[in-house]
């Protein structure tokens, strides 16, 4: 082959410079995903208010509400100290894990 031949053909290999980080086809369940973490998360922040403030409200000894689930959730001890608590180390994880994949994507 000439040179001009094999100048017109064109480079099967990738270049650094147009390699992605996350290609399309990794990104196809991307809405059922969000989805699924948004249900998760309002659930937890339900629990989390029944736990916090039905007890400000009502004294959950004595109040019922006729469905077991969220009677036994009123009256839980664990959850009303062990959420709160965990807000600050989850916020601080979320953002150190963002953060590093901050500068790996940009250096």
């Amino acid at each position: 082959m000439r040179d001009s031949e094999q100048a017109s053909k064109p480079s099967t290999v990738l270049k650094p410079s147009l390699w992605r980080w996350n290609p399309p086809e990794e990104g196809q369940d991307a809405r059922l995903l969000g989805l699924c973490l948004c249900l998760t998360s309002a659930s937890v922040i339900a629990v989390m208010a029944l736990n916090v403030f039905g007890r400000l409200f009502v004294d959950v000894n004595t109040y019922s509400t006729g469905v077991a689930v969220l009677d036994a959730i009123m009256r839980d001890e664990y959850y009303v100290q062990a959420l709160p608590a965990l807000i600050p180390g989850i916020v601080t994880y979320v953002y150190f894990n963002w953060l590093a994949s901050q500068f790996f994507a940009n250096t």
